[in-house]
């Protein structure tokens, strides 16, 4: 499983995450182009190299063209929702900023529908989210580990007036995260930085045995005055049996027929949950039950939550975090006399190796062809076991 570590020993920002990530070989290109799926202009990338206590790392900078209005949260997530982004930059992208939008609105006591962002809500910090989206799925990064972050203290000028650093804003994003000690008088660690280290990151501590592959350094724009470098360093390899945080949400029904609750878990799996199982259970005053349970994305957690929170006639959910360790695996297509189908290779902690054929690729060979499923099913088995 690919991961990535953020090293953030001065902090982190949206513009050093996507510096960082240019800089472990993203092609500029590549995110320009995916860039301008989002319908909105006005803006202008650029980049550089600086060197940092003989550290050579890269600047990523969003220079405004023109006037720009302010969004609030809807607008934001309307317009990566609409755009041609894969699915998996939307979901990510709008994670973070439902993060963002979260504490913004706890911060100025408002509906989150009715926050408007102003520094984060800027199109350089659209950019810089959906940015630093398009670079993690472009290079397959499937996990995310995070140093402590440092915030740094002092204020800093807002559109709402002086604040605090770190940012009322920063400090509800970093709750329940360990914060490194640092009385540097600058901002190290931004709301966009933190927002994307606490939707991401599964962990927060030293960076695990990780064989490398790619290290990126993203510069910040301010120069520290104790000559630390204002530096973020991104840490990219594999990492073998890890641990990935995922979110289970449930709720216990007793006011709805099986056809109902059935119906509900199709939907609710078709909407991006990652398993969906129901249970039968015995409530208090011996009444029979459902549980409902959804083990999804922490991405997707709100919007399935809603989503059950309509489906069904449950008053209430809960949800907790979950680890899940998933064996090392491979997607590969093998050649039958029926057709291609693709085939599910893991190997277990001892070396063994586990295979199963597709089951959607079997039956719709089957259906096609009127073929016992069992047929088409072994005779995949068969071709992997020969390959």
């Amino acid at each position: 499983m690919k991961i990535a570590y953020f090293d953030a020993f001065s902090g982190i920002s949206g513009d050093m995450v996507v510096a960082s990530l240019i800089d472990a070989g993203l092609p500029m290109a590549y995110l320009k182009k995916e860039l301008k799926k989002l319908d909105m202009g006005g803006y202008r990338l650029v980049t550089g190299n600086v060197k940092r206590s003989g550290i050579y790392a890269t600047t990523f900078n969003v220079e405004i063209i023109g006037k720009q209005k302010n969004r609030d949260y809807a607008a934001i997530k309307s317009l990566i929702g609409k755009s041609a982004l894969a699915p998996e930059v939307k979901e990510m992208a709008q994670g973070i900023f439902r993060r963002i939008g979260e504490a913004e609105a706890k911060v100025h006591n408002q509906p989150l529908g009715k926050v408007h962002f102003h520094e984060v809500g800027a199109v350089d910090s659209i950019v810089d989210i959906v940015g630093a989206a398009i670079g993690f799925h472009k290079l397959g990064i499937k996990q995310f580990e995070c140093s402590p972050l440092p915030t740094g203290r002092g204020f800093v000028d807002t559109s709402h007036g002086m604040m605090p650093i770190p940012a009322p804003a920063t400090m509800l994003l970093l709750k329940g995260i360990p914060i490194a000690p640092d009385a540097t008088e600058i901002e190290l660690t931004t709301p966009t930085g933190a927002a994307i280290a606490s939707a991401l990151a599964a962990k927060f501590g030293p960076m695990p045995a990780i064989k490398t592959e790619m290290v990126g350094y993203g510069a910040g724009t301010k120069i520290r005055q104790d000559r630390v470098p204002n530096l973020f360093r991104l840490i990219i390899g594999e990492l073998s049996g890890a641990a990935k945080k995922l979110m289970v949400i449930e709720t216990n029904i007793d006011d709805a027929t099986p056809e109902s609750v059935g119906y509900s878990a199709l939907k609710i799996l078709s909407a991006g949950a990652l398993d969906v199982w129901v249970s039968p259970v015995t409530m208090k005053k011996g009444r029979q039950a459902f549980c409902l349970s959804v083990l999804c994305d922490p991405l997707k957690s709100a919007d399935l939550r809603n989503l059950m929170l309509e489906e069904t006639p449950t008053l209430g959910v809960r949800q907790y975090e979950v680890q899940r360790y998933e064996l090392e695996r491979k997607v590969t297509t093998v050649k039958t006399k029926f057709g291609p189908v693709r085939v599910k290779q893991a190997l277990t902690p001892s070396g063994q190796k586990r295979i199963k054929p597709e089951y959607d690729d079997c039956r719709a060979i089957a259906e096609k062809t009127g073929e016992p499923f069992d047929a088409v099913y072994l005779a995949a088995l068969s071709a992997a076991l020969a390959g």
